[in-house]
């Protein structure tokens, strides 16, 4: 089955004025802001597919998160405009470290970095004037004149990265492929991807899209087409060592020779309509259960303890003044929720998972789903980690708690220098000390939701 397609993009790179914040986005514990420097343009890409005539929109920018708020406005905004159904709507970060700072929210610039609040109102200026190119960005590529097009799939390798958080565990290296064609057989566009935190330049001032952009300029400038890179489950997947703007150029290359290599090559595999869209949400439960009033004083005691013996200035106390005002005016969160979508074409399905999930959930999908699958992650928003039942009943044994959001033979409260505290959760995820998680705790959750979506 033919499709019709189009493509558009717009530089988001935040220029000082207009935009009122170059803070950035993707390290803490300190402020760290841009001063002009960008050595490559940050930019969202749109690609619609008219499949039967009902529009699939995929938008994905060069930020380090989208928050939740942001993907509900973005999301509100186009679905009441008629130019997309809510299923239909597909939003990707890169998942960039050298991005700016995106919403207030989660993130907290207050705990992160301490900003005040007048460099907050600052963020969240340059954050509606990215998101209203976003909205800006999909209306135009809908209105833009549609190229019949056929797709086509396949997957290469490049080993750009290591498994932080096990060692041993699984290092992601599949480049996944999509090609559109146009009818008489040229080249349209390419989809592709990979598994790997965008951290290889490094903690500095620069704006910079890293190594994805570099392998999609690669690909863009030998074929002379669109390249659009998307991010997988690489929230324990780290760029290879040093990080350096050096290896940003390395990594890239590697990663855009591949791509060219495998669209040189014959392993391509036929995708065809419909498409069956779907999206729903689950929520998360804390391992703390924060609803019992009793076990909700014994987190405000221990957050007020930490209050009482860290100084002002380190963000673990940030984060515990933050706990101590929510627990107290009855706002703690309870869970996170988890946004999954589903794009099942013929011949290959996408699955796409909010936040930051470990490589497990690539690992374990596809081997537990018969058909081809590409495994998504940072989709629609991104509010914290989601880790595996394993990494999450380890604790500080693994990374040091970072990623399971506990240490200490503690996970009633977040480790300090962890995850829950930059992105300001209560404490880690529901986990059983079980090999097999238990009902109702986290992998099971978002095993269980991501197959049923898979299968129905």
């Amino acid at each position: 089955m033919s499709f019709e397609a189009a493509v558009g993009e717009v530089d988001i790179t935040p220029v000082h004025p207009p935009y009122p914040s170059l803070w950035m986005g993707g390290y803490g514990w300190s402020p760290r802001g841009n001063h002009g420097a960008v050595a490559r343009r940050l930019r969202a890409q749109c690609l619609v597919l008219w499949d039967g005539g009902t529009p699939k929109v995929l938008l994905r920018a060069d930020l380090v998160s989208i928050p939740r708020d942001v993907n509900q406005q973005i999301r509100t905004t186009l679905v009441s405009e008629g130019l997309v159904a809510a299923e239909d709507l597909m939003l990707l970060a890169s998942h960039t470290h050298s991005g700016p700072l995106f919403g207030d929210t989660r993130p907290s610039p207050q705990v992160m970095m301490g900003l005040t609040q007048a460099d907050v109102d600052a963020v969240n200026g340059t954050t509606s004037m990215i998101t209203e190119l976003m909205v800006q960005l999909v209306r135009d590529t809908v209105a833009e004149q549609r190229t019949a097009v056929t797709l086509s799939y396949a997957e290469g390798q490049a080993k750009i990265g290591y498994n932080r958080v096990a060692g041993t565990g699984a290092v992601l290296d599949t480049v996944p492929v999509l090609r559109l064609k146009k009818t008489g057989g040229a080249l349209f566009a390419v989809v592709f991807g990979a598994a790997c935190h965008p951290v290889s330049r490094g903690n500095d001032d620069v704006f910079d899209g890293e190594f994805p952009e570099v392998a999609a300029k690669l690909v863009e400038n030998a074929l002379g087409v669109p390249a659009l890179f998307v991010q997988g489950a690489c929230g324990d997947q780290e760029a290879n060592d040093p990080h350096s703007p050096a290896t940003t150029e390395q990594l890239g290359t590697a990663l855009g020779q591949e791509v060219l290599d495998v669209l040189a090559g014959p392993g391509f595999s036929t995708v065809t309509g419909p498409v069956a869209t779907a999206l729903t949400e689950v929520s998360l439960p804390f391992h703390t259960d924060t609803t019992d009033p009793a076990v909700r004083a014994a987190v405000l005691h221990k957050y007020e303890i930490r209050r009482r013996v860290l100084p002002k200035t380190d963000p673990n106390r940030r984060h515990a003044d933050l706990m101590v005002k929510s627990i107290n005016a009855g706002t703690l969160p309870t869970s996170i929720p988890m946004p999954i979508q589903r794009w099942r074409f013929g011949g290959l399905s996408i699955l796409a998972l909010a936040h930051e999930p470990l490589s497990t959930y690539h690992v374990r999908l596809r081997a537990e789903f018969a058909g081809k699958l590409w495994v998504m992650g940072y989709a629609n928003e991104c509010e914290g980690y989601v880790a595996d039942n394993d990494t999450l009943r380890s604790g500080g044994n693994l990374h040091f708690g970072y990623e399971a959001g506990w240490n200490k033979s503690d996970p009633t409260i977040a480790a300090e220098g962890s995850y829950c505290i930059s992105y300001a959760w209560p404490g880690p995820l529901k986990f059983s000390d079980t090999a097999v998680p238990a009902a109702g705790t986290t992998e099971r959750i978002v095993m269980d939701a991501s197959l049923g979506l898979l299968s129905s």
